[in-house]
C-alpha cells in the first residue's frame, strides 16, 4: 500500500468517525523540504517525504498509536537540531555516533518517533535515557508500514484494536470523555 492510500484510509475514518478532530495540515512544499535538508544536512526516506508532502505533519492529532503526534518540517527541524546537540554530547564517546542522521519525525510528550535515515527504520529516542530504541518488528521498518497498519485498522470494523508486535494494545475511539468526535488511541 502506498502512503497515499494509507492516509486516504485515515482521513477517510476522521471525515467520518472523528468530525470534530481539527482539520489535518495541508502538504510541505518541495521547497520546504529542500531548506529542511539544508538546514539539518540529511535526506529524509521517501516515505516521509511522501507524507509530509500529503499532510506538514499531524496537528494535534494522534495518528500512530499509542499516540504520536506527527511532525511537521518546521518540527523535524527543530527536534532534530534542539536534541542533536543533547544527543551528541551524551553520546560523543560512543563510538560509530550516527545522532545526525538519525530525525525525529513524531513525538508522544518528550519521547520522540525517530528515523533512521540510512534505512527509513523507526525507533524511539527519550531525553531521559542514552542511546535509541529500535524494534525488530516489521511494522517499525518504515513509516510507509506503520501508517499502512494504522489505516488498516481504521478501516477494519469497530472496534478499532491496534495490536502492536510487542504486545501492546491500543484503541481508536472517537467517543473519549474529553475529547468526544476527535480520535484519541486509548490503551485500556
Amino acid at each position: 500500500m502506498s502512503v497515499d492510500e494509507a492516509w486516504e484510509k485515515i482521513e477517510r475514518w476522521i471525515a467520518q468517525q472523528a468530525p470534530e478532530e481539527d482539520p489535518l495540515p495541508g502538504p510541505c512544499s518541495k521547497l520546504q523540504l529542500d531548506q529542511l535538508y539544508d538546514r539539518i544536512g540529511v535526506q529524509l526516506p521517501e516515505d516521509v517525504e511522501q507524507s509530509l508532502l500529503r499532510h506538514n505533519g499531524s496537528g494535534l492529532t494522534d495518528i500512530i498509536p499509542i499516540g504520536y503526534r506527527l511532525h511537521s518540517v518546521q518540527d523535524i527541524e527543530s527536534k532534530h537540531l534542539g536534541s542533536l546537540r543533547y544527543r551528541l554530547e551524551v553520546d560523543q564517546y560512543r563510538p560509530g555516533n550516527h545522532s545526525r542522521l538519525i530525525v525525529p519525525i513524531a513525538e508522544l510528550n518528550v519521547s520522540q518517533l525517530v528515523v533512521d535515515t540510512r534505512t527509513g527504520r523507526l525507533g524511539s529516542w527519550h531525553p531521559e535515557e542514552v542511546g535509541y530504541e529500535w524494534s525488530d518488528d516489521s511494522i517499525w521498518c518504515s513509516l510507509s508500514n506503520v501508517l499502512e497498519f494504522v489505516g488498516n485498522v481504521l478501516a477494519s470494523p469497530p472496534p478499532w484494536i491496534a495490536r502492536l508486535p510487542d504486545g501492546t494494545v491500543s484503541e481508536a475511539t472517537n467517543a473519549d470523555i474529553d475529547f468526544p468526535g476527535t480520535l484519541v488511541w486509548t490503551d485500556d
